[in-house]
């Protein structure tokens, strides 16, 4: 599944996972780091929303790390 950052202030590293997708939309896990102290959500974001969001840039997809094949 694709990960998503999200921006937020104050040097907060939170991200998006898409855990599956429907017809209506994605169900998604939410990860925050808020000064050390963790939380993660699981929630539904509708089509247009998920959309909305990448259309304004609240959320950028992550590049995929390709692993380096060692000899």
């Amino acid at each position: 599944m694709k990960n998503y950052y999200i921006r937020s202030g104050n040097g907060c590293a939170d991200y998006l996972r898409v855990l599956s997708e429907t017809e209506e939309g994605y169900m998604v896990r939410i990860y925050r780091d808020m000064d050390g102290y963790e939380k993660i959500i699981d929630d539904f974001m509708s089509l247009s929303l998920f959309e909305s969001c990448l259309r304004t840039g609240y959320i950028a997809e992550m590049e995929e790390q390709k692993e380096v094949a060692t000899a």
